[in-house]
């Protein structure tokens, strides 16, 4: 073989190697900025959601009690409640809570601020 036509061939090759890493980096690029953001909403609610409550409280392993909880759902799903008379907290522990825990707690102290 022609010591040129070599050359040639390894200069096609190098490209086309250039040419899907690159493809492969946008890719994933493009990959990262599609994540959807959570729609997050913080609901008072009363009794009567007691099927979500039980739901949590079983997977939190915790015992649910009567009355009024604030409930935070993520996309429609309730993922956590905080009681209002006690605090007693109630959570999805399968799913990242933290930030809904915190935010419920500051809820709850400014409605019962505003109670008294």
């Amino acid at each position: 073989m022609h010591p040129l036509l070599n050359f040639y061939v390894g200069l096609e090759r190098s490209a086309r190697f250039e040419n899907e890493a690159m493809q492969h980096r946008q890719a994933k690029a493009a990959r990262a900025r599609e994540r959807r953001p959570l729609r997050t909403a913080i609901e008072l609610r009363v009794s009567a959601c007691r099927e979500e409550l039980e739901r949590l409280a079983q997977l939190s392993e915790r015992p649910r009690h009567e009355g009024d909880w604030i409930v935070a759902d993520v996309d429609g799903v309730p993922v956590a409640a905080v009681a209002v008379d006690d605090g007693t907290t109630v959570y999805d522990p399968f799913k990242p809570t933290n930030q809904a825990l915190s935010l419920l707690k500051l809820r709850r102290k400014q409605v019962l601020a505003a109670a008294y």
